[in-house]
């Protein structure tokens, strides 16, 4: 049953502390939204949070169950489109740190309402369906901007948060080498044709460079902004698709 704002999502544990979210809600059928997070005993990495406050709050609530002493929060957005972060406000309200590239800013529009009137009208619903579907949305300036690759250990956690433009300019992934996991947002896509309208021939061939580093990390295991768990071989999908792509112009 899909509820609104929620969708369909079950929660995979890829290793001890190591979890994605598969499947939160998305207006775009068979696309659902992915998320994941990372547990250390009192610390939770959390990376992206949903196209909805409930999806936020679903997110949270499977934390809870893994650890219900969580003591520190970090967020980390992908990038700025709606159905990453529309859930930001239920973790900044458990006092997370959040990290975004420094372009998600103006995207966002911080402490304004515009987004979200922006994205109920590209769904062609009413604003009560929007507020029934997405909640109460809110923004919050992320507490560390960056715009390069960043090492970052949170307790005994390290985590390597790696700019990836391509599919628009303020994307990010996260990977966990201890696990071998990358957390791709939407560089990587499973078992889906890659959204490019957001750019053209320049944007795809960076793309594909940044799919190329991808492929020099150790990885067991992706989750992609989009689709299924998924193994290192997809990265070349994704490239044959950008690469088809370019040579179509």
């Amino acid at each position: 049953m899909l509820l609104k704002g929620i969708g369909n999502p079950s929660i995979s544990k890829i290793t001890d502390g190591v979890y994605a979210i598969i499947d939160l809600y998305h207006p775009a059928e068979g696309a659902g939204t992915n998320a994941g997070f990372i547990i250390d005993q009192g610390n939770v990495v959390v990376i992206d949070s949903g196209m909805s406050v409930a999806s936020g709050q679903f997110i949270w609530s499977q934390i809870l169950k893994i650890n219900d002493k969580i003591d520190h929060v970090t967020l980390i957005l992908t990038h700025h489109h709606s159905d990453h972060v529309f859930g930001m406000r239920v973790f900044k309200e458990k006092g997370a740190k959040i990290i975004a590239h420094q372009k998600i800013v103006e995207p966002l529009k911080i402490g304004g309402r515009g987004y979200k009137e922006f994205i109920v009208k590209q769904c062609q619903i009413t604003e009560e369906q929007g507020d029934e579907i997405f909640g109460d949305v809110r923004f919050f300036e992320p507490d560390k901007l960056i715009q390069n690759d960043l090492r970052l250990r949170i307790g005994d956690m390290i985590l390597v948060v790696l700019a990836t433009p391509g599919h628009v300019v303020d994307e990010l992934c996260v990977y966990h080498a201890q696990s071998k996991t990358l957390f791709a947002g939407d560089t990587i896509y499973e078992g889906m044709p890659l959204t490019t309208r957001f750019g053209g021939i320049n944007e795809w061939k960076e793309w594909i460079d940044q799919l190329d580093r991808l492929k020099q990390l150790k990885i067991d295991t992706i989750c992609p902004g989009h689709g299924k768990l998924c193994s290192k071989e997809i990265i070349d999908v994704n490239i044959n698709f950008l690469k088809q792509k370019c040579d179509g112009l």
